[in-house]
């Protein structure tokens, strides 16, 4: 019986866009940069999909205008190394028809692989958000924040890995250092006519502000912008997605370091990697 009411509650949770996992997170407080929920903008929390009041043609307008466009950015990965490649459906793309005629995008980047295989943390940081999201097609979900220090960027930015296997077993304040496991590749999340493969999502935010919250539902940042995640491995800005797609096509192929099976990282001084081991 309990079971029949928790499948009934996240069955009508679900049809708002809300997650069964809806309090505010208790940890978050007491960790630095957080602010309550009721800071976050209308139009930050459309940006991350999260506000029904303008409806999803809104949505994807202020997506568009926070940085959801096609960069057309490629990875190179340095040596010539042998990665786990994003798949064809790339940044930025239409993802309108796979959602009935409902304006959707593609905020991130797929990346897929054996179901089971680790999911490495892109940079130090600390972990900021989980969550299941039940009824939601992103899946598990883990979000981690990364301070300019840590990364070299000017900016604070925050790393998004969904479609996990399992719940990370990191908590909320983990302090996680480049190349940590944090989660493990699958395909969880609510799925449409055809079976998802096993694949990590990434998707990458940032911010000249170190503010953000966490409502329960959705991890949100002040004054955030969406980043193709090929951007996070420049060098030198900038890094806003107008400015990558003005790149002449000599700039587009993105040099991209990367770790090691056995830990060691190419190259050796680099504060990002590529969230999966490379050959």
């Amino acid at each position: 019986m309990m079971l029949f009411i928790r499948m009934l509650v996240i069955a009508v949770l679900s049809l708002f866009g809300f997650s069964a996992q809806a309090e505010e997170c208790p940890k978050c407080p007491s960790l630095e940069g957080y602010v309550p929920s009721d800071q976050i903008s209308e139009d930050i929390r459309m940006m991350v999909g999260k506000y029904k009041g303008g409806g999803a043609s809104k949505n994807v307008a202020v997506q568009k205008a926070r940085g959801v466009i096609e960069t057309y950015l490629q990875p190179d990965f340095i040596n010539g190394a042998d990665c786990p490649q994003i798949d064809s459906e790339k940044w930025a793309i239409d993802y309108t028809y796979k959602r009935g005629g409902k304006a959707a995008l593609h905020k991130g980047i797929d990346i897929p692989q054996s179901r089971g295989f680790p999911i490495r943390a892109i940079a130090d940081g600390v972990v900021v958000a989980k969550f299941m999201n039940d009824g939601n097609k992103k899946g598990i979900e883990i979000v981690l924040r990364h301070t300019p220090q840590q990364t070299g960027l000017k900016f604070w930015t925050y790393s998004q890995s969904t479609h996990l296997q399992v719940m990370s077993p990191l908590a909320i304040g983990a302090k996680v250092k480049m190349g940590d496991e944090i989660g493990k590749t699958s395909n969880t999340g609510k799925m449409g006519k055809r079976t998802r493969r096993d694949a990590l999502h990434l998707a990458i935010f940032y911010s000249d502000r170190p503010e953000w919250s966490h409502d329960g539902r959705v991890f949100t940042a002040i004054d955030s912008y969406f980043m193709d995640p090929n951007a996070f491995y420049r060098l030198e800005g900038p890094y806003d997605s107008p400015s990558m797609l003005a790149l002449p096509d000599d700039q587009k192929d993105i040099p991209v370091p990367y770790m090691k099976p056995n830990g060691t990282l190419v190259p050796a001084d680099t504060k990002r990697i590529w969230p999966y081991t490379c050959e």
